[in-house]
């Protein structure tokens, strides 16, 4: 304690210069201990392997549940579509029928108005 007294007293009667020279005459004295680098060491060796777990014991065996119904066969007609843009017999949709890149790479979509025109159904 009285080296750091010793030296606040030479910067202040000395300034600047008398700092530096207490400071290079006591800096054994001023030095504390090293510390720590907060370098990771090597790891130490591997340890033993642990035990297994005993085996425990299986559950009570629950009760089968009942078997499902058979499902029921509904026949379906195949239907037949057929599109197209003219006498819709409904909506018309929006449809993109072609797609081309121009010179300059640029994506070219071109769109149709297709709807249902009419439907069969097959026996």
């Amino acid at each position: 304690m009285g080296k750091i007294l010793l030296t606040c007293v030479l910067a202040l009667v000395f300034g600047f210069g008398g700092a530096v020279v207490a400071v290079t005459a006591f800096q054994d004295q001023l030095a504390g201990t090293q510390g720590e680098t907060g370098l990771t060491g090597a790891p130490g060796p591997r340890g033993p392997a642990g035990q297994d777990g005993a085996d425990g014991e299986d559950g009570a065996t629950g009760k089968a549940g009942k078997a499902g119904k058979t499902a029921k066969v509904v026949k379906v007609a195949p239907t037949s579509v057929d599109l197209g843009s003219q006498n819709c017999s409904g909506r018309s949709v929006s449809v993109i029928t072609d797609v081309t890149i121009t010179a300059q790479q640029k994506l070219k979509l071109t769109r149709r108005d297709v709807c249902v025109v009419g439907s069969t159904t097959g026996q």
